[in-house]
């Protein structure tokens, strides 16, 4: 059974695609040793990804290139908290505490 998809080759195991450069491969037959008839014509499975899942595909790949942290908005903060600047809004702070105890 030979299995497609759009965007990548499932007809590589994982360790073909990693040690091929190339994204074409053609089909491979595979017949039984012991068995002289010849095995029957197998059908091709097609697997479509939603639009959906490739959009959080893309996603997924432009979020791994984010650096873990704002370093311009901890300099920031940090300014603001040595400057006497950073203020508290204490009402908000406790409504999203409350929120997210509420969302557990």
């Amino acid at each position: 059974m030979t299995v497609s998809t759009i965007g990548s080759n499932a007809t590589q195991t994982p360790t073909e695609q990693r040690s091929s450069g190339t994204g074409s491969v053609s089909p491979v037959s595979i017949s039984n040793a012991g068995s002289q008839q010849s095995a029957p014509s197998a059908s091709n499975d097609t697997v479509q990804i939603s639009s959906q899942a490739a959009d959080l595909r893309g996603l997924e790949a432009h979020i791994s290139q984010l650096p873990d942290v704002d370093t311009s908005r901890v300099t920031e903060l940090r300014n603001q908290i040595a400057n006497g600047q950073y203020q508290i809004n204490y009402s908000e702070l406790a409504d999203k505490i409350l929120g997210f105890e509420n969302d557990l």
